[in-house]
């Protein structure tokens, strides 16, 4: 197996999930101008945020455990029994998915029911249509869910980014050409589109490393250990989602629009979780996974502790800009067409309800990720169960005062006891691991972060200018200053950020200077 380096595997997957989010972004401010805030684009990010959700529900816990299982047959039993083993899953899983998928189309309007109460016959029609059109996900996703796991046991993981790049670059063209002949459906089915070529993806990209067994015989063992191990995960990872459900429901109580003002405020909070968060998490849930199997311990937790160190590193200037400038941001985003300055502020305080979680959203994901590597479902399961309690009973609490930004402070404050119900655990599964000894470098990072935003709301002050500009020459002075303080102060991860940066470019200036020479 290629053990490739975790640093440039995870660099690779930010640089992919980066294009993909901005594009996401483009679609975003698209859908704004051309549909605006209406209660069928609520419809469409209901039913597919949804549907995304429901599939996340199922089939996430079945590529962790998947993934932890196959690993290990990989590393003891060789290729051809961890082949046996997709094939099995495969032959176990696809026809679950396709029962979903029937389900979700014969009772579509049962489910419009429970999602959105209040609304109209039409509405509540519109909205059924959309769930029969988007109800063969399940399956794709299946599928897509266990080959992916080939690849991810290899450390390739370019491939299972795909679907988010090809949703926002369909949805890009589909919004302007054919939404206005053919209405918010089309958008629907694109979705759907975007699912299948996935599908053709992965397939292509596993190439020897998976063939086709017709004849094989279930890997019975392997199978329950899954099933075993899936039902824990299954449920956490529901408690989740059905928040989010709850999240949106609670956002369509508040009137026409609060669906939508969360979905655009989300876009940009997932392009700090999802470039930072996700691309390391993922990349570091595989070698977790190695390393658990080959018994490990001690490894595990010195890149956990050295992730932790760079994310805080990392996350802290986005999370600064976001809570100074969030409303700028969205305006700069989606001010246009339909979107109006009132939905500028209601999306800038979901935007600043999310940063305010961003460095728990980040320990949660790693710390969650070392439990499933040593096959410990339950425990997230539990602690996921009673973050979500509280992220509820503060979603209802919250929103009726601040509205939808109400809501994504609720979600912070979740992740946050996520965190420490989750942090014990780790402490005896790896012995003389410890977050407090980072804690010198959090407080320097934190410390940096200060007088960088100090120095951008001067800045701010003393140069007022127009709102694209004075955003852009904000954020440069606060990463500036936030860099050169943490350099100063010797933020460990700065430093050796900025020393193989320096390395890199002599040997780019070398590399030249060869080349002229001969």
């Amino acid at each position: 197996m290629k053990n490739r380096s975790i640093a440039s595997s995870a660099l690779q997957i930010s640089a992919v999930v980066f294009i993909t989010k901005i594009l996401g972004v483009f679609k975003q401010i698209i859908i704004a101008a051309v549909c605006g805030a209406t209660s069928e684009t609520d419809s469409y990010f209901a039913v597919t945020g949804i549907m995304m959700a429901v599939c996340t529900v199922l089939f996430s816990s079945l590529s962790i455990t998947l993934l932890s299982v196959h690993t290990e047959c990989l590393i003891r039993d060789g290729r051809e029994e961890s082949n046996r083993l997709i094939n099995s899953a495969l032959r176990v899983f696809l026809p679950v998915s396709c029962v979903i998928s029937i389900l979700f189309f014969l009772f579509s309007g049962f489910f419009a029911r429970i999602l959105a109460s209040s609304y109209e016959p039409e509405q509540m029609e519109t909205l059924s249509r959309f769930i029969r059109i988007v109800s063969v996900m399940p399956v794709l996703t299946c599928f897509h869910t266990v080959l992916n796991v080939v690849l991810e046991t290899d450390k390739s993981f370019l491939p299972g980014k795909a679907q988010s790049f090809f949703i926002n670059l369909f949805l890009c063209i589909a919004a302007p050409l054919l939404y206005p002949v053919f209405g918010m459906p089309a958008l629907v089915g694109v979705f759907v589109l975007s699912g299948v070529l996935q599908c053709i993806i992965v397939t292509k990209c596993a190439g020897n490393r998976f063939w086709l067994q017709p004849g094989v015989c279930y890997e019975t063992e392997a199978i329950r250990k899954i099933l075993a191990l899936s039902l824990p995960l299954l449920a956490g990872n529901a408690i989740y989602e059905i928040n989010d459900i709850v999240d949106k429901k609670i956002a369509i109580g508040l009137g026409h629009g609060n669906v939508s003002y969360l979905s655009y405020g989300a876009s940009i909070n997932e392009i700090v979780t999802t470039l930072v968060v996700a691309s390391v998490s993922t990349v570091l849930f595989a070698h977790y996974s190695t390393w658990a199997a080959e018994g490990d311990k001690k490894k595990v937790g010195e890149y956990l502790r050295k992730s932790m160190e760079y994310l805080v590193v990392l996350i802290l200037p986005l999370m600064a800009l976001c809570l100074m400038r969030g409303d700028i941001m969205v305006a700069i985003l989606y001010k246009r067409g339909n979107f109006d300055s009132a939905a500028v502020r209601l999306t800038g305080s979901v935007v600043a309800g999310y940063a305010a979680g961003f460095l728990f959203q980040a320990l949660r994901a790693n710390l969650t990720r070392v439990y499933y590597a040593f096959q410990d479902t339950k425990t997230p399961m539990i602690t996921g169960a009673v973050s979500i309690s509280i992220n509820i009973i503060l979603s209802i609490l919250l929103s009726r005062r601040f509205g939808a930004g109400g809501i994504t402070a609720a979600t912070s404050i979740a992740m946050l006891a996520a965190s420490l119900l989750l942090l014990p655990g780790i402490y005896r599964m790896i012995p003389g691991f410890s977050l407090r000894s980072g804690m010198g470098e959090y407080g320097k990072a934190i410390l940096a972060v200060f007088l960088g935003t100090a120095a951008a709301r001067v800045f701010s002050a003393f140069c007022p200018a127009g709102t694209f500009i004075g955003f852009m020459l904000s954020a440069v002075i606060l990463v500036a200053v936030y860099l050169c303080a943490a350099y100063l102060l010797r933020v460990n991860a700065v430093r050796d950020a900025a020393g193989r940066t320096v390395l890199t470019l002599q040997e780019v200036c070398l590399r030249v200077f060869r080349k002229v020479r001969n």
